[in-house]
């Protein structure tokens, strides 16, 4: 429950983290007049925002249990067959 809910908090202080950002640059580009804070509130806006919406995903995904897992590492490249891999 707590592993929730501080992803729920750090999945909403990033998302208004870009909020944010993208209206301070949006500020500064309408009182500069240069573009460049436009892409600068788009970029860091949604990578903060998509920060943001993977925690609170993270956050409210079902955790499944590490012991029915199998994990392949290496072994499954071995062959069966050893004739056919000699040099």
């Amino acid at each position: 429950m707590i592993r929730k809910i501080t992803l729920v908090l750090l999945s909403l202080g990033f998302v208004l983290g870009g909020v944010a950002f993208v209206l301070n640059e949006l500020n500064l580009a309408t009182g500069s007049g240069d573009q460049d804070h436009i892409y600068a509130a788009l970029f860091g806006g949604g990578l903060l925002g998509f920060i943001g919406v993977v925690l609170f995903i993270a956050g409210f995904r079902k955790r499944e249990d590490d012991g029915d897992r199998y994990w392949a590492v290496g072994g499954s490249t071995l062959a069966d067959d050893s004739e056919d891999y000699r040099d």
